[in-house]
């Protein structure tokens, strides 16, 4: 009987904690969104630009060397972000939330980028002045 009051306390427990909590070594989940963000622009522009350069002969060591760039501006390593990164995955309710907030952020550069960049926006603009002058009229 004590063994199995034990055991109901520790489920107890165990369906009581945080599930959002991560643990202490993975990426926090918005340093994790800013890596994956500067991830996948990295991602684009060796699908844009190194594949293309001819002078590029290893084009998977040099998208690795840009990745390097991003794990060493983000002040982490490789290993720490594959970590959070399989971490994450394994959570689509926290996954789901930081994609879904990077899907944000890529509509909103993208309209941003589409709107039209007037010095003066129609509304500012000066009224036209009457070219057909009343004397004319006459």
């Amino acid at each position: 009987m004590k063994f199995t009051g034990l055991i109901m306390i520790f489920c107890l427990f165990i369906a009581c904690r945080d599930k959002s909590k991560t643990p202490s070594d993975v990426l926090p989940k918005d340093k994790m969104e800013k890596v994956l963000w500067d991830m996948m622009l990295a991602d684009r522009f060796a699908a844009q630009f190194i594949t293309k350069d001819s002078a590029k002969k290893n084009i998977t060591e040099e998208t690795f060397k840009v990745y390097a760039e991003v794990f060493s501006m983000n002040n982490i390593s490789r290993e720490e972000f594959v970590k959070s990164y399989k971490f994450y995955m394994t959570r689509p309710d926290l996954s789901k939330v930081i994609m879904d907030t990077i899907l944000q952020r890529a509509n909103r550069l993208k309209e941003e980028s589409y709107k039209p960049r007037m010095a003066n926006p129609p509304d500012s603009l000066p009224k036209p002045k009457d070219s057909v002058r009343k004397d004319s009229l006459k």
